[in-house]
């Protein structure tokens, strides 16, 4: 009984990141995810509390997948430009293989109500000083060109995240090859010596 409960909440969550991502958050409502489920508006409430918490589980999901290996990453005894390409090739492929999921984290994370938004905006935050500080790092180890650490790491993330936008599963690339290009080019802007 626990497993079919748990089985139902995995396929409202699948069905709200749908809805959410075709309709956006403000103009799904209860009765279309019951709908959508096959099931009364009134058994949602057995398995989630309000959309406000299905929002919320689901960004924080996203946040999870797209944060996961960071610290990882920055600890790791590996060159600053190796750090800064697996980082970005994560956060790349992360996006294309959960893009259902990442596009209603771009799109509706300030739908959260301000308590739940300080916290999804401090995770955002940490993610992007590692960013900067992998960076800073480069630039000082002599790896990487001077830049203004924060807009470029700003413009790589932008660069990324905006697959959610184009990127088909039934492309002629997959996630990861389409990764390992985007990352190639940022690592290319950063280079001391890019190679031509």
């Amino acid at each position: 009984m626990a497993q079919a409960k748990e089985s139902r909440a995995d396929q409202l969550l699948e069905t709200a990141t749908l809805l959410f991502k075709e309709k956006g958050y403000h103009n799904t409502s209860m009765q279309d995810l019951a709908d959508a489920l096959g099931m009364q508006k009134g058994s949602l409430y057995y398995y989630i509390d309000s959309k406000e918490e299905l929002l919320r589980e689901l960004l924080e999901q996203a946040t999870s997948i797209l944060g996961a290996q960071i610290d990882e990453i920055y600890a790791a005894d590996l060159s600053p430009g190796e750090k800064l390409q697996r980082a970005l090739e994560n956060h790349g492929q992360a996006i294309m293989d959960h893009l259902n999921l990442v596009t209603v984290y771009l799109q509706e994370y300030r739908s959260l109500p301000p308590e739940r938004l300080q916290e999804a905006l401090a995770t955002r935050e940490h993610y992007e000083r590692r960013l900067m500080q992998i960076l800073q790092d480069g630039i000082a180890s002599g790896q990487f060109r001077q830049v203004d650490v924060k807009m470029t790491v700003f413009g790589f993330l932008g660069m990324l995240n905006w697959t959610h936008q184009w990127f088909s599963p039934e492309g002629e690339l997959t996630s990861g090859e389409i990764a390992v290009i985007l990352a190639d080019l940022a690592m290319q802007a950063v280079s001391v010596n890019p190679e031509t």
